[in-house]
């Protein structure tokens, strides 16, 4: 379908799916698999990081700049340097998972290999860190995406590049809805579910399977590609991917 452009609908403007797809705040900002489609399955590559493709340093640093909005500097290499070198170029490394932080383990630590580990933190609950990686084997297989929780200080440190502002809003969080009248904003990539007329679902966006509240008017969002860039056309298709930019207020059905 033809993107739908509205001049009307600007930042701050209401969108039907907030009120099931957002958590209540950066405390629950788990996003999935949105590394690009063409590093996942392209064979050998480097990214624009000087990281090979589905390694956990190519990941971390993806993360970081798709949702953080943080381009990870030319020369952190393996993952057991990045804690040293970024100590460095003065970020903050400590034990406080936040976030948007960077899980960094040395060799060894909680299941790292010998070059290190690194992994982006999606949950903080108390004590307990959830974290999203690539390249740690837990029984999927190499080179792929994976999710665990663990406690905080099973690390070797978090690294402070840019987190998520505390109370931000993460359109792929489905642990509880949020109120009328809060501001929220929308990271990561989206896969289109579904095409009905000018509207689009996302089963990505609603955390489930989408209903008559997940509806979703394309008029603020933006197509892209695999590698996260704009595409020229602006057709939205089911199976392809898209973002949000800006902030929104959510308002009553």
């Amino acid at each position: 379908m033809k993107k739908k452009l509205l001049n009307c609908l600007l930042p701050l403007a209401c969108l039907a799916i907030v009120s099931v797809s957002c958590g209540s705040s950066a405390q629950a900002a788990v996003l999935g698999d949105d590394y690009p489609s063409s590093w996942k399955y392209g064979g050998f590559g480097v990214d624009p990081w000087t990281m090979y493709w589905r390694q956990c340093t190519s990941f971390a640093a993806y993360r970081l700049s798709n949702t953080n909005g943080f381009t990870l500097p030319v020369g952190y290499g393996n993952a057991i340097t990045w804690g040293s070198i970024a100590r460095a170029n003065g970020h903050r490394v400590d034990m406080n998972p936040a976030v948007g932080s960077i899980a960094w383990f040395s060799a060894g630590v909680n299941g790292a290999g010998h070059m290190g580990h690194v992994a982006w933190v999606a949950e903080v609950h108390g004590d307990q860190v959830t974290i999203e990686e690539y390249n740690y084997d837990a029984g999927q297989g190499p080179e792929k995406y994976h999710k665990r929780s663990f406690h905080k200080s099973q690390v070797s440190g978090y690294i402070h590049f840019k987190d998520l502002e505390p109370g931000a809003q993460n359109g792929n969080s489905t642990n509880s809805s949020i109120k009328v009248g809060d501001t929220v904003r929308f990271t990561g990539t989206f896969r289109v579910t579904s095409v009905s007329g000018n509207t689009i679902t996302s089963q990505d966006l609603a955390g489930g399977t989408p209903t008559k509240h997940n509806i979703v008017d394309p008029g603020p969002v933006l197509e892209v590609d695999g590698q996260g860039n704009p595409t020229s056309d602006q057709y939205l298709n089911p199976g392809e991917t898209f973002t949000i930019p800006g902030n929104f207020k959510s308002a009553s059905h």
